[in-house]
C-alpha cells in the first residue's frame, strides 16, 4: 500500500493533514474560487508558522481541532469579495483581518458541544431515575 502524500489534501483524512496540506487545499480552493493564483501573506514560511501555531506541528500542540481551521477557511473564503486590486485573498490575511469570521466558527463549535454534553447529562439523569 502506497502513502497518500500529504499535500494530497482530497485523499488524505482530515485528522492527517499537516502544513503542507492546508497549503495544498488553500492553492486549490483559491485557484477554484478566484480564478488566480494563491499567494501567501508574507512568505510561504510566515504562513506555515501561522497555520502550524492552531493546528500543531511535530513540536507544538494544536490549539484547535484541523475541521474548524478548516471550516473558517471555508466560510472566509466564501465571504470574501475579489476586486480588481485584490483579486484573490491568503490564510494570513483572512486570519488577520477576518477575526468576526473565526470567532463565529469557534463559537458555533462551542455551542454544539455544549448541547451535545448537556444531552450526555441529560441521559445519564433520566438512566439513574430508572
Amino acid at each position: 500500500m502506497t502513502r497518500t502524500k500529504s499535500t494530497d489534501w482530497r485523499n488524505l483524512p482530515l485528522d492527517k493533514w499537516n502544513t503542507l496540506t492546508f497549503h495544498a487545499y488553500l492553492s486549490d480552493k483559491h485557484e477554484e474560487m478566484f480564478g488566480v493564483e494563491y499567494v501567501p501573506y508574507r512568505g510561504w514560511q510566515a504562513e506555515k508558522g501561522l497555520i502550524g501555531n492552531l493546528i500543531g506541528t511535530k513540536t507544538k500542540g494544536a490549539k484547535y481541532d484541523k475541521a474548524i481551521v478548516k471550516r473558517f477557511i471555508d466560510e472566509a473564503m466564501s465571504e470574501y469579495k475579489p476586486t480588481r486590486q485584490y483579486p484573490g485573498t491568503s490564510f494570513g490575511w483572512l486570519y488577520t483581518y477576518r477575526k468576526q469570521t473565526w470567532q463565529r466558527v469557534l463559537a458555533e463549535v462551542q455551542r454544539k458541544e455544549e448541547r451535545k454534553e448537556a444531552q450526555e447529562i441529560d441521559v445519564d439523569d433520566i438512566s439513574g431515575w430508572l
